[in-house]
């Protein structure tokens, strides 16, 4: 081949280019951003708009309705969701997954500005964002004290601006801290006594509070700035502010109010192991790494806990740099762990100078790798991790087949050169074809649409750099080292490639066999194909994403609506309670009151409000953990069921994209007291379906309101213009209210009840709506079976749900994604076939042995299933699916360089019988080599076992071992079920089919149609 044979014309440019390999890659590995998920922009926008004061359900007429029918009209958008709440209305748009963040954006604000001429007056401007998952926190600070709130909060504010300063902070959020109010408590009595209007005081208070500008002044050679200073320094300068100067005096405000130095109203409290704490969040800018900018985080921690005063701590509960870390570490254990197997084996079959060629290829393929990802901007995450390992035991499969024809040559009596050249171009192209096809396994996947498409968008790019790598250094690097090193030495006994082999006499005997009888080899391997299959489908369950086990568990505490603090707090407490037998398996309980914490999914957390709660579980590395999280968050959940006032629900933490509950019941109509009775009668129908558990609904009740109805015609009359606020104790009593008077425009004294009354009832506290229509969304998650299972039973008990006219249900969240994921797969499976199909009929040219070939990935499904039968895995519709389509690109290998082999081999004449045994014999070392090697790279994933290389220990499970352990096992029996066959069935295809030609063209020439039974014989 021309490039082989330029590269060992040129040795020493190889040599030079391979050390510009190696530094580039090194120096790439060291500054690849690392980060657990791949950065991941999702075409989501938010327009969030303000209306203080306003009913939900006025949100939803006057904000909300009008936005929703400005954006229908918008390309490209996939969904629109909508949550009007007391004062709030947010409208969540997706777009379909093509779309650039930006132009989606853009079009946003244009609708939007022509919409805010529709919208009241007295509404806040609608604020567009994007929804980037990557500003999530990655890093929570806890500040724990008994030293009070008011001291906390300093210390907390004063850490922030600290941390804020970091280079590559976008921001801190806190939660739990307290801020400085300056209260002005007024005495109703007194205020109508001397006619002085609310509206006035607050007027007053905001006209004093300023530092009035007056300009500049020249005097003499200098300019002067003249200011007159009036913002308020101390509470006591309010006192004296004149409210009100008539013909009876002047009223200063310390004659209608108290002026208190104090702290607003808690709306949330937030603990750390039952010790009042405050949180601080941090969030990191897109682009930028987590490792840096977290060491940079606990630097900056260690010094200020080192100034703290006594009674005082701070502890970082939440660092993903660390997962990162740990992860990467892992990753790397397995990677370096395979390649241990997957070099010790080589020598074995190879001797040990030939295996140093092959096994370097492994390093310098991966050094490539990694610098091509650090050239296309991507960082070091799970995905591309795993990509290298699945992609590790190939990465010599191409060195392989070319030093080992190399080496055969050389055994012939050529020289090193010559036996160089001549044994690369020989292998040239069924090695550039294998790579190709499996290339062209992955290519599919590139067009995955989604955010699951964009997760695992890595996945082939990374496999496709690494192939190509080590496809480049079996061609240009083996021949060059090959030529200049490599070594023929005399085999004591027969070589492995000669039929005298004692292993090739046996397989030489069986291949004979099989040849002899075709139709019963062929008919035996179809019939354990198909009972392996019908074995595992009558045991088969069915998941969506691997259960793998949490970091963390979410007690998520919703009180009716209307519950103060204190009552969440109650609750709280009982929970705390209830965790407390099983302190010692968990690092951290973090409870929020009155706020669902922080949003670290994209998904969950972030709300506010006093009604709702969380109590975070942090758990420890799974390594030092005595009894497994999941069994943790069983008997917590079985423990919570006996506490009643709330609605009370445990979750794990979300690994991989996100996907909603596993089942998501979308009702959707017109009349919300409706919908809210069709979520009911849904809940009373699933409730007893086996294995749901947390069954709850959106719909929002809304909390006790008080109705302020007003005659409208009778406040005008009297010239009323009325702005309240009341003192707490004044509020807690509605007859003070009721009884109380008024101030006219004129000054004078007017009664409540003259021109208003009181009423009480409840409201809706949201409105919730898809694609403009009201929707209650009734969910739930399951516990010890896959989430298909239990909504299958689901579908099948609403089977005969009776719905009014103008209602629909929609099973969605992670059902949903499993339907796209599954026809996705499904699709890219078939076209991954046709392009395999493409690159062998451009290599052989016929379409006969193009079948054969394919018949191979026929016959990994078979390694598939019975690898999960005998782990007792479920067939994952996401990693088992990515498994299948990438064996169909790995397992075709060998059969093309065995049957290119074959064609030689008859092309130098000879009895094809003899032909294909032969080449079969001498291709037996690189095929079974090959597979091994790859199996070897993937064992350490696929059972979870590896050697920890940092710490000199022995690794058993691991997160990313339960997250891709299914993939690789599916990849590794699929790989070894078929070569096994590779060897025996593809050379009984092969002269079946060369037969069937034989005598189709004898007995076309004679004018008949060959019998089966000729064929076969």
């Amino acid at each position: 081949m021309i490039v082989s044979d330029l590269a060992i014309r040129r040795s020493s440019t190889v040599i030079v280019l391979l050390v510009l390999i190696v530094a580039v890659g090194v120096y790439a590995y060291i500054h690849l951003p690392r980060e657990s998920a791949p950065e991941v922009i999702v075409p989501f926008v938010n327009v969030v708009t303000t209306y203080q004061g306003v009913a939900p359900e006025d949100m939803e007429s006057l904000v909300t309705v009008p936005i929703e029918r400005k954006l229908t009209g918008i390309s490209g958008i996939k969904e629109i969701r909508s949550a009007s709440v007391e004062g709030v209305s947010s409208v969540t748009i997706e777009f379909e997954p093509d779309t650039r963040i930006d132009d989606a954006l853009q079009k946003v604000r244009d609708k939007v500005d022509l919409v805010k001429r529709d919208l009241p007056q007295e509404a806040d401007q609608p604020m567009i964002s994007e929804i980037n998952l990557s500003e999530l926190p990655i890093m929570l600070v806890a500040l724990t004290s008994d030293l009070g709130l008011p001291i906390m909060s300093k210390v907390a504010k004063d850490l922030k601006d600290q941390i804020e300063a970091i280079k590559g902070v976008l921001s801190v959020q806190t939660i739990g801290d307290i801020e400085r109010e300056i209260q002005i408590e007024v005495d109703p009595d007194r205020v109508a006594r001397y006619g002085v209007s609310l509206a006035d005081l607050a007027s007053l208070a905001r006209l004093e509070n300023v530092n009035t500008p007056g300009g500049a002044l020249d005097l003499g050679e200098a300019k002067f700035l003249m200011r007159t200073p009036g913002e308020f320094t101390t509470p006591d300068e309010l006192t004296g502010l004149v409210v009100k100067q008539g013909e009876s005096g002047v009223v200063y405000l310390r004659d209608i109010a108290t002026v208190k130095d104090g702290f607003e109203d808690l709306t949330s409290k937030s603990r750390l192991n039952g010790k009042p704490s405050i949180v601080l969040a941090v969030s990191k800018r897109a682009g930028e790494n987590i490792i840096v900018i977290a060491d940079k985080v606990k630097e900056l921690v260690a010094e200020a806990r080192a100034k703290l005063p006594p009674g005082m701590d701070l502890v970082v509960t939440t660092d993903q740099s660390t997962m990162i870390r740990d992860m990467v570490s892992e990753l790397q254990n397995h990677i370096l762990s395979g390649l241990v197997l997957v070099v010790a084996i080589i020598p074995l079959f190879m001797g040990l100078s030939n295996a140093f060629f092959v096994a370097l290829a492994i390093p310098v393929s991966m050094l490539m790798t990694f610098a091509a990802v650090y050239m296309s901007g991507v960082t070091l995450n799970m995905v591309v991790l795993f990509s290298l390992i699945l992609a590790l035991g190939r990465l010599v499969d191409d060195g392989i087949v070319v030093v080992d024809n190399i080496y055969r040559h050389m055994q012939s009596g050529m020289d090193r050169v010559s036996a160089a050249k001549r044994g690369a171009s020989e292998v040239a192209w069924p090695v550039t074809t294998s790579t190709i096809t499996t290339v062209a396994a992955f290519v599919p996947l590139f067009f995955w649409p989604g955010i699951m498409g964009s997760f695992m968008f890595y996945l082939p790019l990374t496999v496709a750099f690494a192939l190509f790598s080590s496809l480049f250094f079996a061609l240009v690097v083996n021949p060059t080292f090959a030529s200049l090193f490599m070594r023929a030495r005399p085999q004591k006994g027969p070589d492995m490639h000669s039929e005298a082999h004692p292993l090739m006499k046996r397989y030489g005997a069986m291949l004979r066999l099989s040849l002899r009888w075709r139709a019963v080899t062929v008919t035996l391997y179809v019939t354990i194909l198909v009972v392996i299959i019908a074995a595992f489908m009558s045991t088969a369950k069915v998941e969506f994403m691997p259960d793998t086990e949490p970091q963390r568990a979410y007690i998520d505490i919703k009180c009716p609506e209307g519950s103060n603090l204190e009552t969440s707090d109650e609750l709280c407490k009982q929970v705390e309670a209830l965790v407390q037998p099983f302190k010692d398996n968990i690092e951290y309980v973090i409870t929020n009151v009155g706020s669902m914490g922080v949003d670290l999914e994209g998904g969950g957390g972030g709300a506010s409000s006093t009604h709702l709660s969380r109590v975070t579980l942090k758990f420890p590395k799974l390594d030092e953990c005595r009894i497994m999280p999941s069994e943790i968050v069983r008997e917590v959940r079985e423990k919570l069921a006996g506490i009643s006032g709330a609605e009370i629900r445990v979750g794990k933490e979300q690994n991989g994209p996100p996907t909603g509950p596993p089942v998501n019941i979308e009702i959707s109509g017109d009349d919300y007291s409706q919908l809210a009775a069709l979520a009911s009668e849904v809940r009373k129908t699933i409730r007893d379906v086996p294995s749901l558990v947390d069954l709850r609904d959106d719909y929002d009740k809304g909390k006790p309101e008080v109705r302020v109805i007003v005659d409208r015609q009778q406040a005008w009359r009297m010239g009323l213009n009325v702005v309240v606020r009341f003192p707490k104790s004044f509020r807690e009593n509605l007859a003070n209210v009721a009884s109380m008077n008024l101030i006219s425009l004129n000054g004078g004294p007017v009664p409540f009840s003259a021109v208003a009354k009181l009423e009480e009832g409840t409201g809706l506290g949201a409105v919730h709506r898809i694609n403009r229509n009201r929707t209650v969304t009734v969910s739930a998650d399951v516990e010890g079976k896959s989430g298909a299972e239990v909504l299958n039973d689901v579908k099948k008990t609403l089977a005969n749900l009776s719905l009014p006219s103008g209602y629909t249900v929609a099973f969605t969240g992670e059902n949903k994604e499993q339907e796209d994921t599954q026809d996705f797969l499904g699709k890219a499976f078939f076209v991954a076939l046709l392009l395999i199909a493409l690159v062998v009929v451009t290599q052989f040219n016929s379409i006969l042995q193009t079948l054969i070939i394919m018949a191979c990935v026929a016959l990994s499904l078979g390694g598939v299933f019975l690898g999960l039968w005998i782990h007792r895995m479920p067939f994952g519709i996401l990693m088992t699916g990515i498994g299948v389509i990438s064996l169909a690109g790995v397992v075709v290998n060998n059969a093309i360089v065995l049957i290119d082999f074959i064609n030689q081999r008859r092309d130098a004449g000879g009895p094809i019988t003899e032909a294909i045994v032969e080449a079969s014999i001498t291709r037996f070392r690189p095929v079974v080599l090959t597979a091994i090697t790859t199996i070897l790279g993937l064992i350490p994933m696929a059972l979870g076992v590896s050697f920890d290389f940092q710490h000199g220990k022995w690794s058993v499970g691991g997160e990313s071992a339960q997250w891709w352990g299914s993939l690789a096992i599916s990849v590794a029996y699929g790989l070894a079920f078929a070569t096994m066959l590779t060897l025996v069935v593809i050379p009984t295809l092969y002269s079946l089919t060369e037969s069937l030609k034989e005598s189709w063209g004898r007995n076309a020439a004679a004018g008949t149609i060959p019998s089966p039974e000729a064929v076969t014989k």
